[in-house]
């Protein structure tokens, strides 16, 4: 494998581990495999959504990182991205402009009510997991030619020499498939933080002043 990252540093183990998941699991798993995976993560994420309070929406436990209003915004803009990528990939085409960047949001965590975030999220999610029904049969296009890839940006957190952890930044060319299980990895992250956020939230609630 000759990918190297955005610093032309060569892959780490642990982004070498992802690109084989990514590839063996998108052989494993047949169109409905996929979209019931994508659809369990995305109930999971909205299920943690559901148990945020009003007042841990835009709190910041810990500075320089997202709210959990920011986490919802960021999911739900991305699945909308996601979903028109795979659109163009259905249709045997490779999907036009920019890749779908990391860190895509809106302002709308600062000023939108809490529920037309949640209600975003959910209508982002089931735009992607009812498209991932009318996926194509065939991994390949019409006619014997290759099925088009997505230009996507992969991060992978890795060990750092020094202690502790941090991204590694790839750009990578994905098949619609090995991409709709990223969207599944992307949800589980999430879901993660937002429980690490209301963690934080509730031990700073109980600490003494």
């Amino acid at each position: 494998m000759n990918l190297l990252d955005i610093e032309g540093k060569p892959l780490t183990p642990e982004a070498i581990r992802m690109l084989n998941y990514l590839r063996t699991r998108s052989e494993e798993l047949g169109n409905d495999g996929i979209r019931a995976r994508v659809k369990a993560a995305a109930d999971e994420l909205e299920g943690v959504v559901a148990q945020v309070v009003e007042s841990e929406r835009n709190a910041r436990p810990v500075a320089g990182k997202w709210t959990i209003a920011e986490v919802v915004d960021h999911i739900a803009q991305t699945q909308i991205r996601s979903a028109e990528e795979l659109r163009h990939l259905f249709n045997g085409r490779r999907p036009p402009g920019p890749p779908v960047y990391e860190a895509l949001r809106t302002g709308a965590p600062g000023w939108a009510p809490w529920q037309e975030l949640v209600d975003g999220l959910h209508s982002a999610n089931r735009e992607l997991i009812d498209l991932l029904g009318q996926a194509p049969d065939l991994g390949d296009g019409a006619e014997g030619r290759e099925a088009p890839k997505v230009l996507t940006i992969l991060v992978v957190m890795r060990a750092l020499e020094g202690g502790g952890t941090g991204p590694q930044i790839i750009f990578i060319d994905l098949d619609w498939r090995q991409y709709a299980i990223l969207q599944r990895l992307h949800l589980l992250d999430h879901r993660t933080q937002i429980r690490k956020l209301r963690a934080s939230l509730a031990a700073l609630s109980t600490s003494p002043s």
